[in-house]
């Protein structure tokens, strides 16, 4: 699975690209992508919800990561691992030069998938359900040990501030580890019910809280780091919004153990379908799922 190329160096971010992205928490990249590689995508994502299928999730998803026409169309549509789904995507998600810049953003030689998604934001639905909640993406990864980990936004067509794009809380990724920011760190808030109130609590911690709507052209994704606090809010245009996620581990990244606030484990969907390591911990580096996209 491992994909191994040349990529041009003009398209990779220069070193005033790697502070900003370190100070920031994000980066908006070059157009690395073709217009006929997105618009293949765009296609795709129209087959998939008309039924297509390559192969099934390679894990129960809860109803929330695992859209279905059943469960409604006023709701923003995620699914989950949709490179076990579907080739076409699978192959855009894996291109050599998004694990390229991930590496050169995050200071590692090598690049490996954590997990992918496709998102689809209806038109004009001022609703909870299609909006994204403020939260980062490491309260999801407590099994993981890195703190570098990253990840790619990919939009299907031209991103502008009508459509909800991703919003990200400037700098976030640089807030002091103290017990009250560690406590919303670990908020899973991806889903939320009150999505403004989420922003009041945020703002009444004094921390600084600008928010920066990350437009993007086709062919350009956004990348940003796993501790900075994101969303998005209502898609005011006239079209769908279309996105890939695509979720990157470094090299030193590895599972951990990891408890909750009731003491119980908590299990990251990979730790069931990876093979283990010889202490039977679960491997992440497991080539079947989570494969090498890009070493230098």
């Amino acid at each position: 699975m491992t994909q191994m190329a040349s990529v041009q160096e003009e398209l990779l971010p220069t070193a005033e690209d790697v502070r900003f992205y370190r100070e920031h928490g994000w980066y908006r990249s070059r157009k690395i992508l073709t217009d006929e590689e997105i618009d293949a995508a765009f296609a795709e994502t129209e087959r998939f919800y008309a039924g297509h299928r390559d192969g099934d999730p390679p894990v129960e998803l809860k109803e929330f990561l695992d859209w279905k026409p059943e469960y409604g169309f006023d709701r923003l549509r995620m699914n989950d691992y949709i490179a076990f789904q579907d080739h076409l995507l699978r192959d855009l998600c894996l291109k050599p030069i998004i694990g390229a810049v991930a590496a050169r953003l995050a200071g590692t030689r090598q690049i490996r998938l954590f997990n992918t998604s496709m998102a689809y934001k209806p038109p004009q639905l001022d609703t909870a359900k299609a909006k994204v909640g403020w939260h980062n993406d490491r309260a999801y990864w407590q099994t993981c040990t890195s703190d570098e980990m990253l990840t790619a936004w990919i939009p299907l067509h031209d991103c502008d501030e009508t459509m909800g794009p991703l919003t990200m809380i400037d700098g976030s990724n640089r807030w002091a580890d103290d017990p009250e920011t560690a406590g919303l760190r670990r908020g899973k808030t991806f889903i939320t019910d009150d999505f403004e109130a989420l922003e009041v609590k945020i703002r009444a911690t004094g921390l600084p809280v600008e928010l920066v709507p990350v437009t993007l052209h086709k062919g350009e994704v956004s990348f940003h780091h796993c501790l900075t606090f994101h969303g998005s809010g209502v898609n005011r245009s006239d079209m769908a919004r279309r996105n890939l996620i695509v979720h990157l581990q470094d090299e030193a990244n590895e599972y951990r153990h990891a408890t909750g606030e009731d003491g119980e484990p908590i299990v990251y969907n990979n730790d069931y379908i990876v093979r283990r390591l010889e202490d039977g911990r679960p491997d992440y580096s497991d080539p079947d799922v989570c494969p090498v996209i890009w070493e230098e």
